[in-house]
């Protein structure tokens, strides 16, 4: 099909409602395309091989894990590469899956095992949600406060990672009991000086998986069932966060979540970029492209899924396709 400018199909004048749809096309264009990594900071080493991807590659926006011992570390990482902080988006990447709390195990004994370390799964909480309720609700509420205001604090008075946004491990965010405590501490005088513009919604539109029947097949069933899972409370918290001016993003990541090989990448993004167009949206990609190399440098040695997350092979197949994007951005 061939595309004339506007200026050949009307020689007369463009219409002014044609030169409105043109200034909103311009609009468009400016809506970022976020090549996102999910889990920065664990190690001062793992940092730096996340940040390859923005060096050599398309990377310019990361996840920042709160409670790890090399946040300082990273950050000084982070700021050799972006000083300036404008290159790279920041975000707080919300953790109660791994780890120890940042509030003190003394102070959030719901959320932890005998040895204070995280231990309450997304299921879990996805039930507490539904079937707690009283005094044992409020109790669990004041302690996913104080966890969240003590990451919050970890990330900026005490070492400023200028965020903007914020998303969590696994999405835990997205379960009502803990998005609805976010917002109440974000709304907190200590906290209201931040500028979160963006909130992570984790749902993939399906219109763009339609185009490719290959990529359709493609997605594990277990990825499906996430996505109807969070989908459950995705229109719900979308507009709380619209009713306050937070942006939401189009995602691309649940579907092939650790998956974001080459291959798929290169099969959807035309279609989510132009999905996120249409919509007027930044879009999102989240990759998980920071592997670790030995177990000791986990958060929580002890669990093997744990392990198996972030020594994956597909983290390397992650970190080379965001490498081969920077041709096309």
């Amino acid at each position: 099909m061939t595309f004339f400018p506007m200026e050949v199909l009307f020689p007369m004048g463009v219409p002014a409602h044609k030169k409105e749809r043109e200034k909103e096309k311009i609009a468009v264009m400016e809506n970022k395309v976020w090549f996102h990594a999910d889990d920065y900071g664990v190690t001062k080493e793992q940092s730096e091989r996340i940040l390859v991807c923005y060096q050599n590659g398309a990377l310019n926006s990361i996840s920042v894990l709160p409670n790890t011992p090399a946040l300082e570390e990273s950050l000084e990482v982070l700021n050799r590469v972006d000083p300036d902080g404008t290159r790279i988006r920041r975000v707080l990447h919300l953790n109660f899956v791994e780890g120890k709390p940042l509030a003190g195990a003394e102070n959030v004994p719901g959320l932890v095992d005998d040895t204070g370390c995280f231990d309450k799964s997304f299921i879990r909480l996805f039930q507490w949600d539904h079937l707690k309720r009283g005094a044992a609700r409020r109790r669990i509420v004041r302690q996913l406060g104080t966890e969240i205001a003590a990451q919050l604090r970890a990330v900026t008075s005490q070492c400023d990672y200028k965020i903007t946004a914020i998303d969590s491990h696994q999405h835990y965010h997205m379960i009502p009991i803990v998005f609805d405590t976010l917002m109440e501490v974000l709304s907190e005088k200590e906290f209201e000086h931040l500028r979160i513009c963006q909130i992570r919604i984790p749902v993939d539109p399906t219109a763009p998986l339609m185009h490719s029947a290959q990529m359709l097949r493609g997605v594990p069933v277990m990825n499906w069932v996430k996505w109807c899972i969070l989908k459950i409370y995705a229109d719900r918290n979308k507009k709380v966060l619209q009713n306050k001016g937070v942006g939401t993003p189009v995602f691309f990541g649940i579907f092939y979540t650790c998956e974001m090989k080459k291959e798929v990448v290169e099969a959807l993004l035309p279609a989510y970029r132009a999905y996120a167009a249409r919509k007027d949206q930044d879009l999102e990609l989240m990759f998980h492209p920071g592997n670790l190399t030995a177990r000791y440098e986990l958060l929580d040695a002890r669990r093997d899924e744990l392990a198996d997350f972030y020594m994956s092979d597909n983290r390397y197949y992650e970190a080379e396709c965001l490498k081969l994007l920077r041709r096309d951005f």
